[in-house]
């Protein structure tokens, strides 16, 4: 399974990849370069999607308990992803009901959940910015044959991350 630094890895190479293609000149080369840039984005969404399911336990079922960070978690959640986060909402599961053992709960299970949130809304964040920086090169190319390759960025720009698929 990826870990975030991977991700990351492969999410700035299509970056690099896809500003590349606006050097390219040849309609054929370009739309061979899209189709090579869709598969890379889906294994980056296929990728993201691992790395979700091991960070979120699966079965989420039941209420959810919104626990405030302490003043000293927001801080190391913020300098280890670079996301504030003020308040992390968990959810019960099969494996751990929350909402009964909140009161036992350890204070780092739950810094560990915020900062599994955290990094996620910053993975969902860049993704869609990088893809909208993508789309915007790839119209300036004004190529037909990119037309479905530009509809389907648009239609995910967080490449299936944000759970819209």
């Amino acid at each position: 399974m990826a870990d975030l630094a991977e991700l990351r890895k492969k999410h700035a190479e299509a970056a690099s990849f896809a500003m590349q293609m606006v050097e390219e000149k040849d309609p054929e080369r370009l739309k061979q370069m899209a189709e090579q840039l869709q598969v890379k984005c889906a294994e980056l969404g296929r990728m993201a999607k691992a790395l979700e399911a091991a960070a979120v336990p699966a079965g989420e079922s039941g209420p959810e308990t919104r626990v405030a960070l302490t003043p000293e978690q927001r801080q190391r959640i913020a300098e280890t992803t670079g996301v504030g986060v003020e308040v992390v909402t968990l959810r019960d599961t099969p494996a751990k009901a929350w909402s009964r053992a909140i009161s036992s709960a350890r204070p780092r299970d739950i810094e560990h959940a915020a900062a599994q949130q955290a990094a996620r809304s910053r993975l969902i964040s860049e993704t869609r910015s990088q893809v909208e920086k993508i789309i915007r090169e790839l119209e300036k190319l004004d190529v037909p044959e990119l037309a479905e390759t530009i509809a389907e960025l648009r239609r995910d720009p967080t490449l299936g991350l944000s759970g819209s698929e």
